[in-house]
């Protein structure tokens, strides 16, 4: 009976530390390959935003220009 115990822990502890054992570690530059093809999270929200200031760009320097022209018509 003592034999039976002592095997099964044996076992079952020796599946637990070889369970329990780290992973291979990847080098930054296999991490960097695999991300290669792949788009940043939050990059279709950056182009949007990039797209919103070109336009809030645009109606500004038109804005400016209307506001000329009304100064030199009013002269």
């Amino acid at each position: 009976m003592f034999k039976t115990i002592l095997y099964v822990s044996l076992i079952t502890s020796s599946i637990v530390i070889t369970a329990c054992s780290p992973a291979e570690e990847k080098t930054t530059e296999e991490i960097a390959g695999e991300n290669l093809g792949k788009e940043h999270f939050a990059s279709d929200q950056k182009r949007a935003l990039d797209k919103a200031k070109g336009v809030e760009q645009m109606l500004q320097d038109n804005a400016d220009q209307r506001a000329k022209q009304i100064e030199e018509q009013t002269r």
